[in-house]
């Protein structure tokens, strides 16, 4: 189901733990002035926002927030990470960080003092354990059914061979 409207109004409706999944690209850093109202979106909302998302998901649901920083005076803000730990901070798993690669640069700015920003962190958060996993297959795995060789790294910085008990799958 669709729902088009205010996201903190629209989630009042929506009973806890019933939502699968949430896509969601939310304004960053007030670079987007909706309705004449360059104060909208602010920690204030993104903290409410995400909590209220945690509530809304089902017991192994994922939200992907699609999230990028602004660039003031000459610095990332950061912002994309606070919002990162405060989603783990309320109860999220940080599941994975995969990278959005626009294809080309959607910014202005001078490029003289820093390199032009193609792509935004995608945050892939859930709500205990997966309910389900669907890996992206995007290219044959020409080592399909090989035993893995190398070394595995330990936590004190020594390395042990791989057991080979892991195998390369077919995708």
């Amino acid at each position: 189901m669709l729902h088009l409207g205010d996201c903190l109004d629209v989630m009042q409706g929506i009973p806890d733990g019933s939502v699968d999944l949430t896509v969601t690209s939310p304004p960053y850093d007030n670079l987007r002035a909706y309705n004449g109202n360059n104060d909208q979106w602010g920690e204030h909302v993104w903290r409410a926002v995400i909590t209220d998302l945690y509530r809304v998901a089902v017991d192994g649901g994922v939200v992907v927030w699609v999230v990028a920083d602004a660039t003031i005076n000459g610095s990332k803000t950061g912002t994309s990470f606070k919002q990162a730990l405060w989603a783990m901070e309320c109860g999220f798993r940080l599941h994975d960080t995969m990278i959005w690669d626009k294809g080309t640069f959607t910014a202005v700015g001078s490029l003289a003092h820093r390199y032009a920003p193609v792509f935004e962190y995608m945050f892939v958060l859930s709500k205990g354990s997966l309910n389900s996993f669907n890996p992206i297959k995007d290219k044959i795995n020409k080592h399909a059914g090989e035993k893995i060789n190398g070394t595995i790294r330990q936590k004190d910085g020594t390395t042990k061979p791989m057991s080979g008990r892991f195998r390369k799958t077919i995708s």
